[in-house]
């Protein structure tokens, strides 16, 4: 089903950005609005895919101060778009690429979502996940 994605650490929403990478590749965003993710069950981890831009979230191999994340303009499943979904604290929950083992986070730019190592209790890799009407 549907859900928003909004980061503990800044309270801003996981969104797509204006700016492509290049002509596959879409960088993600934190906004002040949300929009909305489909959360898909695949096999025992998920996949993020933007509602209305029909684009699956991943991480990608390319790194500068911790790897990008992306939507894959091509439309279909990407390799590295499998996440793992568990509970930090009440209400709140670490998403983690299965492939690179890297959860996904705000950064110290504003309005950057990137991919670390760890996942700690500091509010950056924390999002809060809340299903709704798609």
């Amino acid at each position: 089903g549907c859900v928003t994605i909004k980061n503990l650490f800044n309270g801003k929403f996981l969104t797509h950005s204006s700016k492509n990478h290049d002509r596959d590749r879409r960088h993600v965003s934190l906004w002040d609005s949300s929009e909305l993710w489909i959360l898909i069950v695949s096999g025992d981890h998920y996949r993020l895919r933007h509602r209305d831009l029909n684009e699956e979230l991943f991480e990608s191999e390319q790194s500068f101060r911790g790897n990008y994340v992306f939507t894959w303009i091509p439309k279909q499943s990407v390799t590295a778009g499998e996440f793992d979904i568990w509970e930090s604290r009440p209400g709140y929950f670490y998403i983690q690429n299965v492939k690179f083992r890297h959860c996904l986070s705000s950064t110290f730019w504003k309005g950057w979502v990137g991919a670390y190592p760890n996942c700690e209790k500091n509010g950056e890799n924390e999002w809060e996940i809340n299903t709704v009407k798609c």
